[in-house]
């Protein structure tokens, strides 16, 4: 791995990440740092087939060959057998009948970023070379786009830090359309511009023009709405990260950032785009540190990290009720429908 992408995961863990970053940086099944640390199990029940929908897609940390490997969980059976693509990804997202699956590799000494574009059969059929660190991937409702985070260094306004990089992608031709830091972000009607602009975390509408994303800039984290053919973002909110639209596009479920004697954490917040009311999801009490997943429109899941690697768990976002795991050993979670 090259000297920026250690300084990168040294940063992270200086701000409180380095549990999600040691996840993102499991290394992939083929290399003998994972066949030792994913003792095979042959006798963990598969799937032969991919489950109807719905079903969940997760990267799996079960301890067998299965590890880092995308694998599809039924629904109805969540901590029963799974189908177990040939995928291997450090995080992905699949809608309608295009996925993308983020992958750390080697090229010789120096480490290599790049997003796969694979279609209904899990085959690749694109690939998009990344600059950085991958961090978060969504994909539009129609598979026509993808919005993608990585984590990168040296930019002149923060040698010493990390910054973000976050691409909206063409999955038909694995092009890059832009970079959200090219689009024109106007705040309270007025045009909206710093050098420090740093954008992750996308979502997108039904529509798949449309999307919600964070842009931090002076300490600030802004929610902001995106048109993607017009190129351009307005601010609507503040103290939102990684956001995520509910299905029935009226609500966005996020984190939000605060400090205590532990350091820094993330409580889970819903913000209703009708009245601008903000919700704290109170029964969660961890901190979470990850772009949540809807179920459905009263439910989101999330990973956490625990013992044997982490599990997906689910909170209602209405009932008080105390939140489960819904994926045992699993990561980076999908709802497919």
């Amino acid at each position: 791995m090259t000297w920026r992408a250690w300084v990168l995961v040294a940063v992270i863990a200086v701000i409180g990440l380095a549990a999600s970053a040691y996840l993102l940086l499991a290394p992939a099944p083929s290399t003998p740092a994972a066949r030792a640390a994913s003792v095979p199990s042959p006798d963990t029940p598969r799937l032969a087939s991919p489950p109807a929908r719905p079903y969940v897609m997760v990267r799996s940390m079960v301890a067998d060959d299965s590890f880092n490997r995308i694998a599809l969980v039924p629904l109805d059976a969540p901590d029963g057998p799974r189908f177990v693509t040939p995928l291997s990804c450090e995080r992905a997202f699949y809608a309608a009948n295009r996925g993308v699956c983020l992958t750390i590799g080697l090229d010789g000494m120096t480490t290599t970023y790049a997003a796969d574009i694979f279609d209904d059969q899990f085959a690749a059929i694109g690939r998009v070379p990344l600059t950085g660190m991958p961090s978060r991937v969504r994909v539009s409702p129609d598979g026509r786009l993808a919005g993608i985070t990585v984590f990168e260094t040296g930019h002149s306004y923060a040698e010493s830090g990390y910054s973000t990089r976050t691409t909206i992608v063409d999955t038909a031709s694995a092009r890059i359309l832009d970079h959200l830091e090219a689009f024109a972000v106007t705040r309270d009607g007025v045009p909206f511009r710093a050098v420090d602009f740093n954008f992750w975390g996308v979502t997108f509408a039904r529509d798949s023009n449309r999307f919600y994303a964070t842009l931090a800039s002076g300490g600030v984290k802004y929610l902001v709405e995106g048109d993607v053919r017009a190129r351009t973002a307005r601010v609507l909110a503040t103290d939102v990260e990684c956001p995520s639209l509910s299905p029935d596009n009226t609500r966005v479920a996020y984190k939000k950032a605060f400090t205590d004697e532990r350091g820094i954490g993330w409580h889970l917040q819903v913000l209703d785009l009708r009245t601008m009311a903000a919700m704290s999801l109170d029964a969660e009490t961890r901190s979470v540190d990850d772009q949540v997943e809807w179920l459905d429109d009263g439910h989101v899941i999330y990973h956490l990290p625990g013992s044997r690697g982490a599990d997906i768990w689910m909170l209602s976002t209405g009932a008080p009720e105390p939140p489960r795991v819904l994926v045992p050993l699993a990561y980076s979670p999908a709802v497919v429908r």
